[in-house]
């Protein structure tokens, strides 16, 4: 029996109590890809399923193999499984994945798996999957942010500009052609969030984002909003908003019972819309994917498109201290972890 080595999670544990454990390698199924991981991004669902977190339990029936934590990784097609015609053995890919990443080997659908450009590097595939799927579900799609329609007569608010996602939908945006503003917490953010591409970037806690924004926007406000945040921010994000403008959740942090006055809303004929990526379909993620392939890989290849940028590189043992790493909010780009020895 072909085994593996990868992160074991006990329920509810502390970053440090991540340990490096052994168990079977997963067979390849119909439909599915067999992949030799080398890399693996580190995301805050990560940190929130070793947490235990309710609201991204794993759904019942998920194989063990899934229950290994990691939502994103890179490496070399193996095995192809019956039916599966979309990818060559010995293909440089990225995948998006339910679970498995923290881990030497793991299966995943073909239509979650995506063919790196050959002027990527692995290293830096492991950073696309959740960052660039989660950006393009909620900026760009036309039933979330729309920003793909006219962006150069737009404007988006980004929260948190500095970490994998905010710093994902910055360069996207304006690579598109949109203005692009962030909110940040420090100097030296302020200047990595610039080398994305922000045309302005807001410091927090020294400011207030929406005077900013209105004096940013000459009044008229932002046309979408990206927030991890929710609470208190929500009132904030309705006043920031432009006529007809989008307010995108991809997160609760500050809380999720919020009070605001609805009239505001209105009056700005706006939307509240969010949502999460890791329960949509197959299916689903697989429009994703091939959205990334269309629009996105050819920014890659003609170098129109800034590679993502990567923090740190860690060993696949080291996973409690990269996940550490972002939950001290130390993150500029991306964490990934090592998960085969050369």
């Amino acid at each position: 029996m072909a085994t593996m080595k990868h992160i074991v999670n006990p329920p509810g544990c502390t970053a440090e109590e991540l340990t490096l454990g052994e168990s079977a390698r997963p067979d390849v199924g119909p439909g599915e890809v067999l992949i030799e991981v080398h890399f693996a991004g580190v995301g805050a669902t990560d940190i929130a399923l070793r947490k235990g977190t309710s609201h991204v339990k794993p759904k019942e029936g998920t194989p063990p193999h899934h229950l290994i934590l990691g939502l994103e990784l890179s490496g070399i097609v193996t095995q192809l499984g019956e039916g599966t015609t979309a990818f060559n053995i010995g293909d440089r890919v990225c995948a998006l994945v339910y679970g498995g990443g923290y881990a030497e080997w793991t299966v995943v659908p073909q239509e979650q798996v995506l063919l790196l450009p050959d002027n990527m590097s692995l290293e830096v595939g492991a950073t696309l999957p959740e960052k660039f799927f989660t950006v393009w579900a909620n900026v760009f799609h036309p039933a979330a942010g729309n920003l793909l329609e006219n962006p150069e007569q737009k404007t988006l608010l980004v929260h948190g500009g500095a970490g994998g996602i905010g710093s994902t939908a910055i360069a996207l945006a304006h690579r598109m052609g949109a203005k692009v503003i962030t909110t940040i917490s420090s100097e030296s953010k302020a200047e990595a969030v610039k080398r994305f591409g922000a045309d302005v970037a807001i410091n927090y806690k020294t400011e207030d984002f929406v005077e900013r924004v209105k004096e940013e926007t000459d009044g008229k406000g932002v046309d979408v909003i990206l927030c991890f945040i929710g609470g208190e921010y929500t009132a904030r994000n309705i006043e920031a908003l432009a006529n007809y403008g989008r307010l995108v959740q991809i997160g609760l942090r500050g809380g999720r019972e919020v009070s605001f006055d609805w009239k505001i809303l209105m009056n700005k004929w706006a939307t509240m819309t969010g949502g999460h990526l890791r329960p949509r379909t197959i299916e689903q993620k697989g429009q994703l994917r091939d959205a990334l392939r269309e629009h996105v890989v050819p920014l890659w290849t003609d170098g129109s498109l800034p590679m993502p940028e990567v923090h740190a590189i860690l060993p696949l043992a080291e996973a409690g201290k990269a996940q550490l790493i972002l939950e001290n909010s130390e993150v500029i780009g991306k964490v990934i972890l090592k998960c085969k020895d050369e």
